[in-house]
Protein backbone atom coordinates (compact mmCIF):
# COMPACT_ATOMS: atom_id res chain seq x y z
CA UNK A 1 0.00 0.00 0.00
CA UNK A 2 2.03 2.93 -1.31
CA UNK A 3 1.45 6.69 -1.00
CA UNK A 4 0.98 8.55 -4.29
CA UNK A 5 1.93 12.25 -4.41
CA UNK A 6 -0.85 14.45 -5.75
CA UNK A 7 -0.24 17.40 -8.04
CA UNK A 8 -3.30 19.63 -8.36
CA UNK A 9 -2.88 22.04 -11.28
CA UNK A 10 -4.62 25.39 -11.48
CA UNK A 11 -3.60 28.15 -13.90
CA UNK A 12 -0.39 26.23 -14.62
CA UNK A 13 0.65 26.05 -10.96
CA UNK A 14 0.76 23.29 -8.33
CA UNK A 15 -1.72 24.31 -5.69
CA UNK A 16 -3.69 23.10 -2.70
CA UNK A 17 -7.43 23.58 -2.53
CA UNK A 18 -9.14 24.56 0.70
CA UNK A 19 -11.78 21.83 1.11
CA UNK A 20 -12.56 21.70 -2.59
CA UNK A 21 -12.97 25.48 -2.94
CA UNK A 22 -11.57 26.41 -6.36
CA UNK A 23 -11.30 30.06 -5.30
CA UNK A 24 -9.22 29.35 -2.18
CA UNK A 25 -5.80 27.91 -2.93
CA UNK A 26 -2.23 27.80 -1.69
CA UNK A 27 0.58 27.62 -4.22
CA UNK A 28 3.23 24.99 -3.49
CA UNK A 29 5.16 25.11 -6.77
CA UNK A 30 5.02 27.72 -9.50
CA UNK A 31 5.29 24.93 -12.08
CA UNK A 32 3.90 21.39 -11.93
CA UNK A 33 7.10 20.08 -13.51
CA UNK A 34 8.97 21.29 -10.43
CA UNK A 35 6.57 19.45 -8.14
CA UNK A 36 6.94 16.31 -10.24
CA UNK A 37 10.72 16.59 -10.18
CA UNK A 38 10.68 16.93 -6.40
CA UNK A 39 8.58 13.82 -5.78
CA UNK A 40 10.40 11.74 -8.36
CA UNK A 41 13.69 12.62 -6.68
CA UNK A 42 12.08 11.47 -3.42
CA UNK A 43 11.49 8.09 -5.03
CA UNK A 44 7.94 7.98 -6.40
CA UNK A 45 7.19 6.03 -9.55
CA UNK A 46 3.61 7.30 -9.82
CA UNK A 47 1.93 10.71 -9.75
CA UNK A 48 -1.71 11.65 -9.32
CA UNK A 49 -2.48 14.70 -11.46
CA UNK A 50 -5.68 16.74 -11.40
CA UNK A 51 -6.51 19.52 -13.86
CA UNK A 52 -8.62 21.71 -11.56
CA UNK A 53 -9.44 24.21 -14.28
CA UNK A 54 -10.50 21.38 -16.56
CA UNK A 55 -12.68 19.84 -13.88
CA UNK A 56 -14.58 23.11 -13.71
CA UNK A 57 -14.75 23.93 -17.43
CA UNK A 58 -15.37 20.40 -18.70
CA UNK A 59 -12.34 20.33 -21.00
CA UNK A 60 -8.59 19.92 -20.39
CA UNK A 61 -6.98 23.25 -19.54
CA UNK A 62 -3.52 22.26 -18.30
CA UNK A 63 -2.61 19.36 -20.59
CA UNK A 64 0.61 21.08 -21.64
CA UNK A 65 1.86 20.89 -18.04
CA UNK A 66 1.00 17.19 -17.88
CA UNK A 67 2.75 16.39 -21.13
CA UNK A 68 5.85 18.30 -19.99
CA UNK A 69 6.05 15.94 -17.01
CA UNK A 70 5.60 12.85 -19.20
CA UNK A 71 8.22 14.01 -21.68
CA UNK A 72 10.81 14.59 -18.94
CA UNK A 73 9.91 11.45 -16.94
CA UNK A 74 8.59 8.88 -19.45
CA UNK A 75 8.93 5.95 -17.04
CA UNK A 76 6.81 7.50 -14.29
CA UNK A 77 3.18 6.38 -14.21
CA UNK A 78 0.82 9.33 -14.58
CA UNK A 79 -2.85 9.14 -13.71
CA UNK A 80 -4.81 12.21 -14.79
CA UNK A 81 -8.25 13.54 -13.99
CA UNK A 82 -10.20 16.70 -14.68
CA UNK A 83 -12.13 17.94 -17.71
CA UNK A 84 -12.17 14.74 -19.77
CA UNK A 85 -15.62 14.38 -21.30
CA UNK A 86 -15.29 12.57 -24.64
CA UNK A 87 -13.52 9.70 -26.39
CA UNK A 88 -11.54 12.01 -28.66
CA UNK A 89 -9.92 13.72 -25.68
CA UNK A 90 -9.20 10.35 -24.10
CA UNK A 91 -7.54 9.16 -27.28
CA UNK A 92 -5.38 12.30 -27.44
CA UNK A 93 -4.31 11.93 -23.82
CA UNK A 94 -3.39 8.27 -24.14
CA UNK A 95 -1.52 8.89 -27.39
CA UNK A 96 0.47 11.54 -25.52
CA UNK A 97 1.71 8.89 -23.10
CA UNK A 98 -0.49 9.39 -20.03
CA UNK A 99 -0.91 5.97 -18.44
CA UNK A 100 -4.32 6.16 -16.82
CA UNK A 101 -7.26 8.56 -16.87
CA UNK A 102 -9.65 9.16 -13.97
CA UNK A 103 -13.29 9.60 -14.95
CA UNK A 104 -15.81 10.66 -12.34
CA UNK A 105 -18.46 13.06 -13.54
CA UNK A 106 -19.26 11.24 -16.77
CA UNK A 107 -19.59 7.97 -14.85
CA UNK A 108 -22.54 9.60 -13.09
CA UNK A 109 -23.96 11.74 -15.89
CA UNK A 110 -23.28 9.70 -19.02
CA UNK A 111 -23.12 5.99 -18.30
CA UNK A 112 -23.12 5.10 -21.99
CA UNK A 113 -20.04 7.21 -22.64
CA UNK A 114 -18.25 5.86 -19.57
CA UNK A 115 -18.98 2.30 -20.68
CA UNK A 116 -17.64 3.03 -24.17
CA UNK A 117 -14.49 4.58 -22.69
CA UNK A 118 -13.76 1.55 -20.50
CA UNK A 119 -14.26 -0.84 -23.41
CA UNK A 120 -12.19 1.28 -25.79
CA UNK A 121 -9.34 1.59 -23.28
CA UNK A 122 -9.46 -1.55 -21.10
CA UNK A 123 -7.60 -1.38 -17.78
CA UNK A 124 -6.65 2.24 -18.45
CA UNK A 125 -9.68 3.97 -16.95
CA UNK A 126 -9.89 4.66 -13.21
CA UNK A 127 -13.35 5.23 -11.78
CA UNK A 128 -13.27 8.33 -9.61
CA UNK A 129 -15.78 8.27 -6.78
CA UNK A 130 -16.06 11.54 -4.84
CA UNK A 131 -18.55 11.28 -1.99
CA UNK A 132 -20.31 13.70 0.32
CA UNK A 133 -21.99 11.98 3.26
CA UNK A 134 -22.04 8.74 1.32
CA UNK A 135 -23.52 10.22 -1.87
CA UNK A 136 -21.65 10.96 -5.07
CA UNK A 137 -20.57 14.40 -6.21
CA UNK A 138 -19.71 15.55 -9.71
CA UNK A 139 -18.52 18.63 -11.63
CA UNK A 140 -15.54 19.53 -9.46
CA UNK A 141 -17.56 18.85 -6.29
CA UNK A 142 -20.10 21.57 -7.12
CA UNK A 143 -23.00 19.18 -7.70
CA UNK A 144 -24.36 16.38 -5.54
CA UNK A 145 -26.16 13.36 -6.96
CA UNK A 146 -28.60 10.90 -5.43
CA UNK A 147 -26.40 7.88 -6.16
CA UNK A 148 -24.34 6.03 -3.57
CA UNK A 149 -20.89 4.60 -4.17
CA UNK A 150 -22.28 1.08 -4.02
CA UNK A 151 -24.86 1.90 -6.70
CA UNK A 152 -22.18 3.12 -9.08
CA UNK A 153 -19.74 0.27 -8.46
CA UNK A 154 -22.45 -2.33 -8.88
CA UNK A 155 -23.57 -0.79 -12.17
CA UNK A 156 -20.04 -0.94 -13.65
CA UNK A 157 -18.82 -4.15 -12.04
CA UNK A 158 -18.49 -6.03 -15.35
CA UNK A 159 -16.35 -3.40 -17.09
CA UNK A 160 -12.54 -3.65 -17.51
CA UNK A 161 -11.87 -0.82 -15.04
CA UNK A 162 -8.33 -0.56 -13.72
CA UNK A 163 -9.18 0.65 -10.21
CA UNK A 164 -11.32 2.99 -8.12
CA UNK A 165 -10.23 6.19 -6.42
CA UNK A 166 -12.50 6.80 -3.44
CA UNK A 167 -12.43 10.34 -2.04
CA UNK A 168 -14.32 11.56 1.00
CA UNK A 169 -14.75 15.24 0.11
CA UNK A 170 -15.40 16.24 3.71
CA UNK A 171 -11.96 14.87 4.58
CA UNK A 172 -9.98 16.00 1.54
CA UNK A 173 -7.24 18.49 2.34
CA UNK A 174 -8.27 18.74 5.99
CA UNK A 175 -5.57 16.56 7.62
CA UNK A 176 -8.30 15.06 9.80
CA UNK A 177 -7.68 11.40 8.98
CA UNK A 178 -9.32 9.30 6.26
CA UNK A 179 -12.84 7.94 6.51
CA UNK A 180 -11.78 4.40 7.32
CA UNK A 181 -15.32 3.10 7.73
CA UNK A 182 -16.59 4.19 4.33
CA UNK A 183 -13.33 3.26 2.62
CA UNK A 184 -13.60 -0.22 4.11
CA UNK A 185 -17.16 -0.60 2.85
CA UNK A 186 -16.23 0.50 -0.65
CA UNK A 187 -13.24 -1.86 -0.68
CA UNK A 188 -15.46 -4.76 0.40
CA UNK A 189 -18.01 -4.37 -2.37
CA UNK A 190 -15.62 -3.36 -5.15
CA UNK A 191 -14.39 -5.98 -7.62
CA UNK A 192 -11.64 -3.51 -8.52
CA UNK A 193 -8.62 -2.42 -6.43
CA UNK A 194 -9.29 0.73 -4.40
CA UNK A 195 -7.07 3.78 -4.05
CA UNK A 196 -7.91 5.80 -0.93
CA UNK A 197 -8.02 9.59 -1.08
CA UNK A 198 -8.86 12.33 1.36
CA UNK A 199 -7.76 13.20 4.88
CA UNK A 200 -4.46 11.34 5.21
CA UNK A 201 -2.51 13.27 7.83
CA UNK A 202 0.39 11.06 8.93
CA UNK A 203 2.09 7.69 8.64
CA UNK A 204 -0.38 6.14 11.08
CA UNK A 205 -3.20 6.82 8.63
CA UNK A 206 -1.25 5.01 5.93
CA UNK A 207 -0.76 2.07 8.28
CA UNK A 208 -4.51 1.98 9.02
CA UNK A 209 -5.38 2.09 5.32
CA UNK A 210 -2.86 -0.65 4.54
CA UNK A 211 -4.79 -3.00 6.82
CA UNK A 212 -7.97 -2.69 4.73
CA UNK A 213 -8.20 -5.56 2.21
CA UNK A 214 -8.35 -4.41 -1.43
CA UNK A 215 -6.98 -0.92 -0.67
CA UNK A 216 -3.74 -0.80 -2.62
CA UNK A 217 -2.60 2.83 -2.52
CA UNK A 218 -3.33 6.19 -0.92
CA UNK A 219 -3.22 9.59 -2.57
CA UNK A 220 -1.42 12.13 -0.40
CA UNK A 221 -1.44 15.86 -0.96
CA UNK A 222 -1.37 18.25 1.97
CA UNK A 223 0.25 15.70 4.29
CA UNK A 224 3.25 15.53 1.96
CA UNK A 225 3.45 19.20 1.04
CA UNK A 226 3.18 20.25 4.69
CA UNK A 227 5.79 17.66 5.74
CA UNK A 228 3.41 15.67 7.92
CA UNK A 229 4.64 12.53 6.17
CA UNK A 230 8.25 11.82 5.23
CA UNK A 231 7.80 10.33 1.78
CA UNK A 232 11.07 8.39 1.71
CA UNK A 233 10.30 6.82 5.07
CA UNK A 234 6.81 5.90 3.88
CA UNK A 235 8.23 4.20 0.79
CA UNK A 236 10.63 2.19 2.93
CA UNK A 237 7.86 1.16 5.30
CA UNK A 238 5.52 -0.07 2.60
Amino acid sequence: MLPIPAIDIQSGKCVRLQKGDLSSTKIYFEKPIDAATHWIKEGTKKLHLVDLDGAKSGKPENLECVLEIKEKFPDVNLQLGGGIRDLETLDLIFESGVDNVILGSIAIKDKELFTKACKAFPKKIILGIDAINGFLASEAWTEASKLSASDLINFYKELPIKSIIYTDINKDGMLSGPNLEETTEVAKLSPFPVIASGGVKDINDLISLSKIPNVIEAICGVSLYENKINFKEALEMF
